[in-house]
């Protein structure tokens, strides 16, 4: 816990507030939507970490415009598409899932 507190201190003075807590909340917030299995989830949640870095370095790149936000536009999208096609939890997921009710008359 302490090396967490340090390597939060010491990256607010360094890359920003933004990316930050993006990179606190968003890749284990993603992972847990998609698995519940701890071990399962820390590397998930690497990978999603390791993706958001890339694809928001290249958005960044692309569009001239601040890298940390640009990482954490990509890291909220992930996070975005999760809750909505999540196997178990996702919003669009549960409506498929659903049988139609036919209207009594």
């Amino acid at each position: 816990m302490g090396a967490v507190s340090l390597t939060t201190v010491a990256a607010f003075e360094s890359v920003g507030a933004i990316l930050v807590v993006a990179f606190l909340v968003a890749p284990p917030a993603t992972a847990y939507l998609l698995t519940h299995n701890f071990k399962q989830m820390l590397i998930l949640s690497s990978l999603i970490g390791i993706v958001t870095s890339a694809l928001g370095y290249l958005l960044a790149v692309w569009l001239d415009g601040s890298i940390a936000g640009a990482m954490a536009a990509i890291s909220g999208l992930l996070f975005l598409l999760s809750v909505l096609f999540s196997p178990q939890q996702g919003i669009i997921i549960k409506q498929l899932r659903q049988k139609p009710q036919l209207a009594k008359v």
